[in-house]
């Protein structure tokens, strides 16, 4: 896939390198004077629009951000805009003391701002553990799939339990894929923040659900030694954690899509951190 001749045209862009993307990709382009980055979008009009004014929203809390320089605009079925080049590395993986300390910083840069509404279909992690609608949707795939099927209900059932005599914290604005690749460094300092596909209105531990992934402890570590987490909060990780990979699952249960894997394989990693929720599978 490239960009459309006719956009590069009008923007007066040179494409300089493809840069990959999830599901949103993106080309490094030359605008005559100075690099930027061209984003294509994979979703519909009302997520572009709910992205671009988090990052208004996000502006002035100290970071360098993708912010918007042109468009968007739609072409060819998709929408397209223009955006500064974030400056640094990606974080060093092996750090994650020091990036569970940032996610902590982050929180606290973002603690006083004001909540924007929910994101367009998005449902949040305590939503997907309470919806009846899971149970049902298990059972009518359960046949053509048991391993699977029992491994998500097993995971949901007990998430549902772990839960029931916790509280979730108030909302606020999080980032929810807080991983190195998002994170630019420059001199060993962050200093900015890229990919707002997962940004939202929650409870700020649901932040640790792709940062830590039930394995990198470290980052519970480096968070709580800036902002100390009570038991009652790290109680809630695994739960939100789960319930991040669950609705994933039960979203492709109801579309027919089979992943390679993936999602079985974090279901079953085990921390010391899930405490009585490191029990292992039965299968």
């Amino acid at each position: 896939m490239t960009p459309p001749p006719e956009l590069l045209d009008a923007w007066n862009l040179r494409p300089q390198a493809e840069l990959g993307g999830r599901l949103n990709r993106h080309w490094q382009v030359w605008n005559g004077q100075e690099s930027a980055v061209l984003r294509r979008w994979h979703g519909p009009e009302p997520e572009v629009h709910y992205e671009l004014n988090v990052l208004k929203l996000i502006a002035d809390t100290g970071l360098n951000l993708p912010f918007l320089r042109r468009g968007p605009q739609v072409l060819d079925g998709a929408w397209w805009s223009l955006h500064d080049v974030v400056p640094g590395d990606p974080a060093p993986h092996e750090d994650a003391h020091t990036r569970g300390r940032w996610l902590a910083e982050l929180h606290e840069r973002w603690r006083e701002l004001p909540l924007p509404a929910a994101r367009p279909g998005w449902r949040g992690a305590l939503e997907v553990l309470a919806d009846p609608g899971a149970d049902a949707l298990l059972d009518a795939h359960e046949a053509a799939r048991p391993a699977d099927v029992r491994l998500y209900r097993w995971h949901l059932h007990r998430a549902r339990r772990a839960v029931a005599a916790l509280r979730p914290g108030p909302h606020r604005v999080i980032h929810g894929d807080f991983t190195p690749w998002n994170l630019r460094v420059q001199g060993g300092v962050w200093t900015g923040l890229l990919d707002f596909e997962f940004t939202r209105p929650a409870d700020p531990l649901e932040d640790f659900a792709l940062a830590w992934r039930g394995v990198h402890d470290d980052v519970v570590r480096g968070y709580a030694a800036h902002t100390p987490l009570t038991g009652e909060a790290l109680a809630l990780l695994t739960p939100l954690w789960w319930a991040h990979l669950l609705g994933g699952a039960l979203h492709h249960l109801e579309w027919g899509v089979r992943d390679d894997g993936w999602t079985a394989r974090k279901l079953l990693v085990r921390s010391p951190l899930m405490d009585e929720l490191a029990a292992p599978y039965p299968g």
